[in-house]
């Protein structure tokens, strides 16, 4: 019987410097480094945050080009955390000062980000990947701080307007950016978008806030309705806080109404951008739907197949944006 000599394995000298580290990382009690090539994910964590307080722009981001989704996904978990803050701005003293240094740190952060210096919060670190591929602008990121640090009471339904425009149509205009797209006529539908959506969030907010016993329905509309900040957070006179609803909700349909017919003016390609109209409107009309009764538990509810309907609208822009580059594309005729 014949034997087959196996050849020994002779350790390279990279094998043994490899143990040598590892003898001596055990023998001081500390654990190893991690190897370089191991990266902290930092979009898990912005996914999960804005899937959490954002669905519905979570499931407008998924659906936006692939190249920019994981922008956008920083850009709103940046929003959120700036509007958490803000909420907490109106609790104890404690959650008060916590929620400025939260705004300070963010402030300081955007600084630090333009200025190139490294960012380790997983949010940050995202935003300022968003920062360097798309050009953000500064002072966009800055005017969200402005905007979620002042709290204060609504006179006029004008206020809430501007209010909206400081906070939601500013990252309507960040998304149009990380998009590709600047123009004034895509800022001028942006912001309808964002005043349409901030008049939305007054109206959602009214069964939290009255929980908590207050309100920031503007002393203007209340008086219009017949109904006093009072009854409002004691949940009197029911019929008039369904015509105070019902002007609010008139204000966000005009804005919804505006930005559709400028939608249609705009390039094909930079109309998913204004995917979250298809949201907005389902609210109106389920709010219509219920006779503006907050107090019927149907009227906040998530609308069914709402991602279909976003796919739906999202296979509309697609066919509308090839059409445009097949025309631009067909030769012309002498």
């Amino acid at each position: 019987m014949i034997c087959t000599r196996v050849p020994l394995l002779r350790p390279s000298l990279r094998s043994f410097s490899s143990d040598a580290a590892t003898y001596e990382s055990l023998s001081s009690n500390k654990k190893p480094a991690p190897p370089p090539s191991i990266k902290k994910n930092t979009l898990a964590p912005c996914m999960d945050l804005v899937k959490k307080y954002d669905y519905e722009h979570y499931l407008c981001n998924l659906l936006a080009p692939y190249v920019t989704r994981r922008q956008l996904m920083g850009l709103r978990a940046y929003n959120v955390e700036l509007s958490r803050a803000s909420a907490s701005l109106r609790s104890s003293a404690q959650e008060k000062e916590l929620s400025r240094l939260k705004l300070l740190w963010w402030r300081q952060t955007i600084e630090d980000i333009y200025r190139g210096k490294a960012v380790e919060a997983p949010i940050a670190v995202e935003l300022k990947r968003a920062v360097k591929i798309n050009k953000l602008s500064k002072g966009f990121l800055l005017r969200l701080i402005d905007a979620r640090s002042t709290i204060k009471p609504y006179n006029s339904l004008h206020e809430v307007e501007q209010a909206a425009d400081n906070t939601f149509s500013t990252v309507n205009y960040l998304t149009m950016e990380t998009l590709g797209f600047k123009s004034v006529d895509i800022d001028h539908a942006a912001s309808h978008l964002g005043r349409c959506e901030g008049l939305i969030g007054l109206i959602r907010s009214i069964p939290f806030l009255q929980s908590q016993q207050t309100t920031l329905i503007p002393n203007t509309t209340l008086a219009k309705a017949g109904i006093s900040q009072t009854e409002i957070i004691r949940g009197e006179n029911p019929e008039k806080l369904k015509d105070v609803v019902h002007d609010i909700a008139s204000s966000a349909h005009l804005h919804a109404m505006h930005c559709e017919r400028l939608i249609g003016t705009l390039p094909a390609a930079a109309r998913v951008g204004f995917l979250p109209l298809v949201p907005a409107k389902l609210f109106l009309e389920r709010l219509e739907k219920y006779d503006f009764d907050l107090s019927n538990s149907r009227t906040l509810v998530r609308p069914p197949l709402l991602y279909l309907r976003l796919v739906r609208r999202k296979l509309v822009y697609t066919f509308q944006t090839n059409f445009e580059l097949a025309k631009q594309s067909k030769p012309r005729k002498k």
